[in-house]
């Protein structure tokens, strides 16, 4: 998608979304797809002649979870904190490296740090989505605008770096 950018903030990073109801669907059909900024969250559809690359049927995630090694700090309904590492990040959540899990559906708060010099990123409300043996996948629910631009900065950087890589291997 190198010359779809998002209508609202402009970036290029932009990904194909897939459609969940009737209206949703009847659309796609008229080919107008949907698509969702991996910076500022916005959703929007275009026009498109030719169906857009999809990664891949089976996922169904809004946001592209990027490779990141950060340390996060949480705070669970038991008011226990634990120190743990975000091994991939989005806008809509992440995955956290921990050896203790809490059961599904368990609301959190979360302090992703990423790195010395920088503010912590504050989410104030997530949610365990996924529990494995050795990691959580959380969905991200509230958090407020200062937090929220911290951390599109940060998917920004990734995401440029990716970019970057990529261009390389062309």
């Amino acid at each position: 998608m190198k010359d779809l950018h998002c209508p609202h903030c402009g970036t290029p990073f932009v990904r194909v979304i897939h459609d969940e109801g009737a209206i949703g669907r009847v659309l796609t059909r008229f080919k107008f797809f949907a698509f969702r900024c991996q910076l500022c969250t916005t959703r929007f559809r275009v026009f498109r002649s030719q169906v857009p690359a999809v990664t891949s049927p089976s996922d169904r995630r809004q946001y592209e979870r990027l490779p990141v090694s950060l340390r996060a700090n949480l705070l669970s309904e038991s008011q226990v904190r634990m120190n743990n590492r975000v091994t991939d990040i989005s806008m809509g959540g992440c995955t956290l490296e921990t050896t203790t899990n809490l059961p599904q559906g368990t609301f959190i708060e979360l302090v992703i740090k990423p790195a010395s010099d920088e503010e912590p990123i504050k989410i104030e409300t997530a949610m365990v989505c996924s529990s494995r043996p050795e990691s959580m996948g959380i969905r991200f629910m509230e958090m407020v605008t200062d937090d929220k631009n911290r951390l599109s900065q940060v998917i920004l950087s990734l995401l440029v770096g990716q970019s970057l890589h990529q261009n390389l291997f062309l």
